[in-house]
């Protein structure tokens, strides 16, 4: 209940700041560009801004967010609260979900139609924005200005984006498969066709162990940065 609730107030927290008309903006954008690139290109360049828009909105609008709570107060009445860290990750990955799941489709339903597999494009969207969320709040936390988290943001991502190039057939590796944004891609790219049953449970799966990784040590940074609201204690 309170992680719904926390949800909830995220919904309103990101729509006051006027997250939904700023993407309701750069969707439109999007569209607009699509009608420069050539249509043999296009199915290569919507995957590839599937992948990136919730990547790039779970990680950068996470940590500014964070940011932004700290700056206002937020953080002090709310871990005063028997709020666990856990709820609160998870209404950030939720709320930033729900945006990146609604820009995504803004974009994919003009531009292409319906993707050839809802379930996997959906989970893809979800599980992507998931985890770069996680890592954009693990790089806000030790930062203090907005400058330091930009530099963290893209250190700490920098590795998570290389299976771009094997999509792209500039290098591959089967190394690649360790990371989750291979598991993204594979499963993004069901907005064109429908990944087999072993390819659609190993993107998952990849994908499910990083954001348990992730919000693992995620949760850790956040424990020790919110330490002194209760005296050193708090219930993760």
């Amino acid at each position: 209940m309170r992680a719904w609730k926390l949800f909830l107030f995220d919904v309103r927290f990101q729509w006051k700041q006027r997250f939904y008309f700023v993407y309701a903006f750069i969707c439109t954008v999007y569209i607009g560009l699509f009608h420069l690139i050539p249509e043999t290109h296009i199915d290569t360049a919507l995957v590839l801004l599937t992948f990136s828009d919730p990547s790039a909105l779970g990680l950068l609008f996470a940590g500014g967010i964070v940011l932004l709570e700290r700056d206002l107060g937020i953080w002090s009445s709310l871990f005063a609260t028997p709020v666990k860290l856990g709820e609160y990750l998870l209404a950030k990955c939720l709320s930033l979900g729900l945006l990146s799941l609604i820009a995504a489709f803004a974009i994919h339903l003009p531009a292409s139609g319906w993707p050839a597999s809802p379930v996997y494009f959906c989970l893809g969207v979800l599980l992507t924005s998931c985890f770069f969320t996680l890592v954009g709040m693990a790089a806000s936390l030790p930062s203090q200005t907005i400058n330091g988290f930009l530099i963290r943001s893209q250190a700490y991502s920098l590795v998570f984006v290389l299976p771009i190039l094997g999509y792209l057939n500039v290098f591959d590796t089967p190394l690649y498969r360790l990371l989750p944004s291979q598991g993204s891609l594979l499963l993004l790219s069901g907005s064109l066709r429908s990944p087999s049953p072993g390819e659609a449970g190993y993107a998952i799966a990849v994908l499910v162990v990083w954001v348990g990784l992730a919000g693992f040590f995620t949760v850790r940074l956040l424990n020790r940065t919110v330490r002194h609201v209760d005296g050193g204690h708090r219930d993760e």
